[in-house]
């Protein structure tokens, strides 16, 4: 199959598996407080952290070998990897216990551990499948995951609105949607198994040592930074305040979430066939200048209408966490362009260089944070100084991306001048229409959205008909 056909059976997919918990969250919202989704953030952000060392990010190696037999150790390595650390974490939870004299639900015990394990047996399942150039299989799975989380949090947020409910939910989807896949990849995973030795392991990780000395840290490290509210959040007894940025940020990031898993792939393996050709700037560049003109209306008009979304949405007692998606959506427009490229780095092997950038900006950014909300008490200023940082590492991120890889750098500011225009354009607009139907009336934000959901399938389809063209080819 072709990069678009690829990119498309992958965005199918995962426009579906986005769609499920974002139009399950009305529901959801008022089923759970906001301590329950700040407890549900906190444990898929350690989760989600345990999982990278317990892959060690050699998932993303898999796909580099010209030879199915020479991808069976590095499969081999995630396999012991993974449980090595899920059985650290499942000793390790009840030390951290009582080491911080806090009594942890019992069903972190066991759920935590499993989890992690899950989840790494998860990436390393789409490793195979990317592998393979199975991207449908991987958007089906996608989907089975989050269907099968939304239908275990409504199960049991009806039966008892339970404040684990959704972390147990979180759990099940992650389940449907490995069994989903490795049922493709089982085949890959017995032969590892059945020729797995230690010395075979260690001889993978030696020749593919850049991942785990550059992409597991930064990996961990941006985890880490991107839950950071999260964590001071909860360590300062504020979980609603965790709960209101877990949910303004799972709003935000769904495009994020879409494109990235679209397209990351797909891209990763594309760029390996073009590295070194003129046509792989040339795809990169068509991709990003889709993706900021395209997605700017949307995001400016989270950055005007945020507070008035979330309380018809989701309640008024949201209304804080839709004031949160005002402050993070620039931010957030500009995550969606990081989170497809950033594969260049292990494409041209300057892992180094992304591990970095990222130690040094999520370290300021983490701290920057913490001191504001510490000094001033306010979680919103704490939330827009955090927001301010992460823009600012974007567009540095950016920059990295287009050094190493020996692109046009004048050609990228341009991209992002235009998209920055566009997005003014579309906040000014926004802002004018809110003065005139007043700033929580129901029919201006609709018409807010229905004006930017306009403007973003026009630029979209546009940008599209001139210019992925580029790549259908491919």
């Amino acid at each position: 199959m072709s990069f678009k056909s690829n990119a498309i059976a992958m965005l199918t997919g995962t426009v579906m598996a986005q769609a499920l918990p974002l139009l399950a969250a009305p529901v959801l919202t008022r089923l759970y407080s906001p301590e329950a989704f700040g407890l549900q953030t906190l444990f898929m952000g350690l989760a989600a952290s345990l999982a990278v060392l317990a892959t060690c990010r050699m998932d993303l190696a898999i796909v580099l070998p010209e030879s199915d037999s020479e991808a069976l150790p590095i499969a081999g390595c995630v396999l012991f990897s993974a449980l090595l650390v899920s059985a650290i974490t499942w000793f390790a939870v009840p030390l951290v216990g009582m080491a911080t004299g806090r009594t942890l639900p019992d069903a972190w015990l066991w759920l935590l551990p499993l989890v992690v394990f899950l989840i790494a047996m998860y990436q390393l399942s789409v490793g195979l499948a990317s592998r393979r150039g199975d991207f449908r299989g991987i958007a089906k799975a996608g989907v089975g995951n989050q269907f099968s989380y939304v239908a275990a949090a409504l199960a049991c947020g009806l039966a008892s609105g339970w404040s684990l409910g959704l972390v147990l939910a979180k759990a099940a989807g992650q389940a449907l949607g490995l069994v989903l896949l490795a049922r493709a990849s089982a085949a890959q995973i017995l032969a590892a198994v059945s020729h797995w030795s230690f010395a075979r392991v260690l001889s993978a990780a030696a020749r593919y040592r850049q991942f785990l000395l550059f992409n597991t840290p930064y990996s961990v490290v941006g985890s880490v930074a991107r839950d950071a509210p999260v964590y001071i959040f909860s360590a300062l007894a504020a979980m609603g305040a965790a709960g209101f940025f877990g949910l303004a940020r799972t709003v935000l990031l769904a495009p994020t979430l879409l494109v990235s898993n679209a397209f990351s792939q797909v891209f990763y393996r594309e760029a390996v066939v073009l590295s070194g050709s003129p046509r792989l700037q040339e795809l990169t560049l068509t991709l990003l200048r889709l993706g900021l003109t395209a997605l700017a209306p949307l995001f400016a008009f989270c950055a005007v209408w945020g507070d008035a979304l979330f309380v018809t949405a989701f309640g008024e007692r949201w209304r804080d966490a839709g004031t949160f998606s005002m402050a993070l959506a620039p931010a957030a427009w500009m995550a969606v362009q990081t989170g497809w490229p950033e594969r260049l780095f292990e494409v041209n092997g300057r892992q180094g260089v992304s591990f970095a950038l990222q130690l040094g900006s999520d370290a300021t950014t983490a701290a920057i944070f913490a001191a504001v909300y510490l000094l001033s008490g306010c979680a919103i200023l704490a939330v827009s100084a955090f927001a301010a940082c992460n823009l600012v590492y974007h567009h540095a991120y950016l920059l990295a991306i287009f050094r190493i890889s020996g692109f046009a750098v004048a050609t990228l500011v341009r991209v992002l001048a235009s998209g920055w225009l566009v997005f003014a354009v579309c906040c000014v607009a926004l802002i004018a229409l809110r003065q005139q139907t007043g700033a929580g009336g129901t029919e201006g934000w609709i018409a807010g959205l229905l004006l930017s959901g306009s403007g973003a399938v026009l630029i979209g389809w546009r940008s599209a008909r001139k210019g992925l063209s580029v790549a259908g080819g491919s």
